[in-house]
């Protein structure tokens, strides 16, 4: 039974996220740049003027202008800064030429499919909650990329494992209970579950348990690791629990939260596109790119995003919807599908960094 249970676990291991730099010997130290804007997700920035706004300020033009232009200047960039990832994985071979435009194009035809079958809203809603579980793998990830140490082992990994996974239910499940709450129990856009109050305090219990994972694991760190123990790892356990816990978890703060998470996952995310793609590129002899400034950089590399983006979802995809209705509805989610399905490949242990 022992070793049936290790080799799941095992493979469990092998399909996270960003694993493979974990290890001792690709020990990862951040700099300025990482600390900013990939471990705190640029909160230093924008949580201030966020709490600030209020919710009532947040709520009253909701549709209008916080959410239209989150979406737009933060949200669209991240997206779309997987394809870059991408079309470098198909080039080196580490991903296949399938899960390109062909899988996009089969999700457009399937979530086609669905929106006639007049199962649409059912869909988007299972898609919701794997974004929940998308936004919370990420920061896992991030916790394995900067949270090495020189004494790190096979314990280690799997402490930090469970310290995240066990408590991601209570907040997926969190999320989608309180957006029930938000939302006074209707939307036409997914379909909120009022889930049982028993049911979400024994996932609150399952949760403490990857609490008290997370101590051990940082305890064992500090024993054998001593005057060197790097705490990276466990700021960046408690940034995904306290930036989570406040976006899923707060009803009092339902738009404030949704602002926050939205731009910490974003932000996140585009930037460790940008600090692996220049590492890459810098390594294969493109000197021009470390030449650069960082953040001049990144701005470029984010705005080069941001006006592909715009111009694909606010003219394309609306221009297409004087042939066809749902255009820019289909398109649309079936990018955002495409962008989970593809992260659960990119990211593993398989196609390096």
């Amino acid at each position: 039974m022992s070793t049936a249970m290790e080799r799941a676990e095992s493979l469990l291991h092998d399909a996270d996220a960003i694993e493979t730099f974990s290890r001792p010997r690709t020990l990862t130290k951040p700099g300025a740049f990482e600390w900013f804007f990939v471990i705190l997700g640029g909160q230093v920035l924008f949580l201030p003027f966020i709490l600030l706004l209020g919710e009532q300020e947040l709520e009253a033009e909701q549709y209008i202008h916080w959410y239209y232009w989150l979406s737009v200047i933060i949200g669209s960039p991240h997206v779309y800064s997987t394809y870059v990832r991408q079309q470098r994985k198909i080039r080196e071979g580490r991903t296949s030429r399938w899960f390109g435009v062909p899988l996009y194009l089969g999700l457009v035809g399937l979530l086609t499919l669905i929106h006639k079958a007049g199962l649409f809203v059912e869909t988007i809603t299972l898609v919701n909650v794997w974004q929940s579980f998308h936004y919370l793998r990420q920061t896992y990830g991030i916790g394995c990329l900067y949270g090495g140490q020189a004494q790190f082992d096979e314990t280690d990994r799997r402490l930090r494992w469970w310290a995240y996974h066990l408590v991601f239910p209570y907040l997926i499940i969190g999320r989608w209970d309180m957006l029930y709450d938000a939302w006074g129990g209707h939307s036409y856009h997914l379909i909120p579950y009022n889930f049982d109050e028993s049911f979400m305090k024994l996932l609150g219990v399952i949760g403490c348990f990857g609490l008290y994972a997370a101590l051990v694991a940082e305890g064992r760190l500090i024993r054998r690791n001593g005057s060197s123990y790097s705490p990276t790892g466990l700021i960046c356990y408690a940034v995904c629990m306290g930036i989570h816990y406040y976006g899923f978890m707060l009803v009092d703060h339902f738009h404030r939260g949704f602002e926050a998470v939205t731009f910490f996952h974003a932000m996140q995310y585009l930037a460790l596109v940008w600090v692996l793609e220049r590492k890459q590129r810098a390594a294969s002899g493109n000197r021009w790119i470390v030449a650069v400034p960082n953040l001049v950089g990144f701005s470029i590399f984010w705005l080069t995003l941001y006006l592909l983006g715009f111009g694909w979802e606010q003219y394309l995809t609306t221009a297409l919807e004087h042939w066809w209705i749902i255009a820019s509805t289909i398109l649309l989610s079936s990018i955002s599908v495409h962008h989970y399905v593809v992260d659960s490949f990119l990211w593993r242990r398989t196609a390096g960094s």
